[in-house]
């Protein structure tokens, strides 16, 4: 017989936020913007909907694009350590 598991809190949905650096894909493309694309900043402040500086990581296009329109693939990359000392 199968041991059932315990019922509990189900494990939280972990969603990434929206920060310089991080790279992203459009909701619903139109045309021109399918790939991937990486977050220079935040671009108008709106506080329901903010829209965001990006960078098409092949092509180098700009483009300024709503936060509700952004899915985020990738954390920004953290800055590397001083390295080794001279």
């Amino acid at each position: 017989m199968a041991a059932a598991s315990a019922p509990g809190p189900e494990p939280a949905l972990f969603t990434l936020a929206i920060q310089t650096g991080s790279e992203v894909t459009i909701r619903s493309p139109r045309a021109g913007e399918r790939g991937i694309w990486r977050v220079t900043g935040q671009a108008n402040s709106n506080a329901d909907d903010p829209a965001y500086d990006v960078i098409h990581i092949r092509t180098g296009r700009r483009r300024v694009i709503r936060g509700s329109r952004l899915v985020v693939v990738r954390a920004p990359i953290p800055p590397r350590s001083g390295g080794r000392p001279r």
